[in-house]
C-alpha cells in the first residue's frame, strides 16, 4: 500500500515514542500483562485517543522484545481506526513468545506507539488434560461448591462440566478464562473440566472431583420403646456406615419411639426428650427435593409414613444427612412394637446441603 516503507521506517524511528500530536495515544491491550496463549489465531487489540485526521491507521507489528530496532515483523497495515482489533493467524508462525507492537500514524509527522505488556506464546502442542481440579471444601456452603484447578499451559479458556447422577451423563455448565468456578447447584454430583484453545478441547478429564455423599444402601432397622430389651433403639449415622445401639449410649444420632400406642411411629433427634441422651439432629421431611437439604424448619421428632423421605443437620459437627423411609415393620414378638427400615446418605462436605436426586 502507499507509503508502507516510509511508515515502517517511522514506526522504527519513533521507539517508544508517545506521539507527537496533541494527545495522540495508543495502547495495546491484547496480549495483557499475564500474556495469552494461542495455536491456530489470537485476537490483537487496542486502545487510540485524540485521533483527529480521517484517513488516520493503525500498524501491528510482532517482536521477540521490546526493541523495535530488531526482529520487528509487521503483521497488517493501514488498519483504520474505527477497528479495535485484528485477527493474527499464527498457525505457520514458529513457537515462541511475540509482543506486539502499535503505531498510529494521525496526519503528516504525528505518530504514537505501544508494546503490549504481556507477549502471545504461540504453541502447536496439542491441548493436554486439566489437572489438579479439586473441591474448595473450605469455601463450598449451602449449595455453593466452588472448584479449583492447576492452569493448563496452552489453554486460553476452560469448560466446566457436571454430572449429577456419576455415571458419565455430563452436562456443560459454562465456560471460563479463569482456573476457579464457583457452581449454584442442584444436586450432589461429579465434576470435570476440559481446557479449550481454538476449536480444540482437551482429550478428556485428567481429574475429576464431586460432591457426591456416602450412599448407604444397606437397610438398618430401629425398634421403639416397647421392644424386647438387647433390642436396637438408636442410629449414629457416619461415613462409613451406621452404627446401631439401644438408648444407652451417648453418641447416637437419632433414636425411635411411640407417640401413644402403635402408628404412627417417630424418628426423633439423638438429644430430643424424653430420653435425650445422644446428639443434636433435628430433622425435617423433604419440600419436595430429595436433593437438597433445607436451610430450616427442622425439628426434635417426625411422625413416619413409608416412602418418607427426611434430613437431619448434626448441630455438633455441621454435616447433614438424608434418610429414606422404606418400611415401618411390626415386631414379631410384641404387637404394637413398631420399627423404622431405613437407608441414609452422609454428605462429607462440611455445610454442604447437596445429596443424589433418589429417594
Amino acid at each position: 500500500m502507499k507509503r508502507i516503507a516510509a511508515i515502517y521506517a517511522t514506526a522504527l524511528a519513533l521507539a517508544g515514542c508517545g506521539g507527537s500530536g496533541d494527545g495522540l495515544s495508543v495502547t495495546v491491550t491484547a496480549p495483557p500483562a499475564g500474556g495469552a496463549v494461542a495455536d491456530e489465531s489470537y485476537i490483537i487489540e487496542w486502545d487510540a485517543e485524540n485521533v483527529y485526521w480521517s484517513d488516520a491507521y493503525v500498524n501491528i507489528y510482532a517482536d521477540t522484545d521490546n526493541d523495535p530496532s530488531t526482529g520487528l515483523v509487521l503483521l497488517e497495515d493501514s488498519i483504520d481506526t474505527g477497528t479495535s482489533g485484528w485477527l493474527w493467524d499464527c498457525s505457520s508462525w514458529p513457537a515462541g513468545d511475540y509482543y506486539i507492537r502499535a503505531v498510529i500514524h494521525d496526519g503528516e509527522d504525528e505518530d504514537a506507539s505501544d508494546y503490549s505488556d504481556g507477549a502471545v506464546t504461540i504453541t502447536h502442542e496439542p491441548l493436554g488434560d486439566v489437572s489438579g481440579l479439586y473441591v474448595v471444601t473450605d469455601s463450598t456452603q449451602g449449595t455453593e461448591v466452588h472448584l479449583a484447578w492447576t492452569p493448563l499451559f496452552g489453554a486460553s479458556s476452560y469448560r466446566v462440566y457436571f454430572d449429577p447422577y456419576a455415571a458419565g451423563t455430563w452436562q456443560e455448565l459454562a465456560e471460563t478464562t479463569s482456573a476457579y468456578y464457583v457452581h449454584e447447584a442442584q444436586s450432589a454430583g461429579i465434576y470435570g473440566v476440559k481446557g479449550v484453545r481454538d476449536e480444540e478441547t482437551s482429550p478428556g478429564f485428567g481429574d475429576t472431583a464431586g460432591t457426591m455423599p456416602f450412599v448407604d444402601d444397606s437397610l438398618y432397622v430401629i425398634w421403639d420403646e416397647t421392644a424386647p430389651a438387647g433390642s436396637f433403639n438408636a442410629a449414629r449415622l457416619t461415613p462409613c456406615g451406621a452404627y446401631l445401639s439401644d438408648y444407652a449410649p451417648d453418641d447416637y444420632d437419632v433414636h425411635c419411639r411411640q407417640s401413644g400406642t402403635g402408628l404412627p411411629v417417630h424418628l426423633f433427634a439423638g438429644d430430643a426428650p424424653p430420653l435425650g441422651g445422644g446428639n443434636s439432629t433435628p430433622l425435617v421431611l423433604t419440600p419436595g427435593s430429595y436433593s437438597i437439604a433445607p436451610e430450616s424448619g427442622y425439628a426434635d421428632s417426625l411422625a413416619l409414613s413409608v416412602g418418607d423421605v427426611l434430613f437431619g443437620y448434626m448441630e455438633e459437627t455441621g454435616f447433614y444427612v438424608k434418610i429414606m423411609v422404606d418400611y415401618l415393620p411390626e415386631h414379631t414378638v410384641v404387637p404394637g412394637c413398631y420399627g423404622v427400615g431405613f437407608r441414609y446418605e452422609f454428605q462429607t462436605i462440611q455445610g454442604l446441603r447437596l445429596f443424589t436426586p433418589g429417594s
